[in-house]
């Protein structure tokens, strides 16, 4: 889905931005990246490939980086009316940055470790009684061997998402 023209509802409230992959996996680890450049954009200190930030929620809006999606998040996004997830994709998805808003999700994959942003929604609703108003944003890797840093290809898509993401909190297009 494009999201030119697109208008995302006015942000109200805490955001929290949600970055996951993994950093030592090339492109995968994009989301590291917009979340370091969000980061240095609010005056915050980067994060390193080994850090997540939650002892540092405070600030407008909080960048957190996982590995991957846990049910505990749930209790860390109780408080903030939008989430903003960042990950990497790859395959038949042509966009190179690729917008789409997470709908809640209520079933979980037994035989996998992985929890979808929807799944997430599902669960603080289920647990919290709410949920933020959630969008993923997803850019394309090209690169997910082994290794720090990212494709050039990627890394170029870095500045797009950010830009994308400050459009979904200003409530504006993207």
């Amino acid at each position: 889905m494009r999201t030119k023209n697109r208008h995302f509802p006015a942000t109200k409230g805490r955001a929290l931005i949600v970055g996951y992959g993994n950093p030592y996996c090339r492109d995968d680890g994009v989301a590291l990246f917009v979340i370091n450049a969000l980061r240095k954009a609010s005056g915050v200190r980067e994060l390193s490939p080994e850090e997540d930030g939650l002892d540092e929620l405070g600030h407008d809006p909080d960048t957190v980086m996982l590995h991957q999606i846990v049910p505990e998040m749930t209790s860390v996004i109780a408080p903030y009316q939008t989430l903003v997830f960042v990950d990497a994709h790859e395959g038949i998805i042509p966009d190179p940055v690729r917008i789409i808003t997470v709908q809640e999700e209520y079933g979980f994959h037994a035989v996998s470790h992985h929890m979808s942003p929807g799944m997430l929604l599902g669960l603080a609703r289920k647990a919290q009684g709410a949920s933020p108003e959630g969008y993923l944003v997803s850019i394309k890797g090209e690169d997910f061997d082994f290794g720090l840093g990212l494709s050039e290809a990627c890394l170029g898509r870095v500045e797009t998402a950010v830009l994308k993401i400050r459009e979904i909190l200003r409530g504006g297009e993207a």
